[in-house]
């Protein structure tokens, strides 16, 4: 079984780098952030350069505050001293950042 599932999530990895990005929009929705966080990782993890995803960006996401949301995603990930993270890992790390920075700022009660 366990074969199965590695095999199947191995499946979508590498098939992930050939699906184009959809066009979509942020609004600080932190599971938004967090697929695009992801797309990003499989990007740096396939080779893609700063500049290819910065253009791809710019190509998918039309709303100025969306561009600088995936913009400020690929600065962070690409960073020179930045860990590379599997798209998975990508994923969750801005999720969650995502969640504790509205919870911040949510007003309290």
């Amino acid at each position: 079984m366990k074969r199965v599932v590695v095999s199947a999530v191995l499946a979508v990895c590498l098939a992930q780098p050939a699906v184009e990005a959809v066009a979509q929009t942020v609004n600080n929705q932190c599971f938004a952030i967090g697929d695009i966080a992801g797309q990003v990782a499989s990007w740096r993890a396939h080779k893609k350069t700063k500049e290819q995803a910065l253009a791809q960006a710019a190509k998918y996401y039309n709303n100025e505050s969306d561009r600088q949301a995936v913009s400020g995603i690929i600065e962070k990930i690409y960073r020179p001293d930045a860990p590379h993270m599997t798209p998975d890992q990508a994923s969750m790390a801005f999720t969650s950042d995502c969640a504790k920075q509205q919870k911040s700022q949510a007003p309290t009660q």
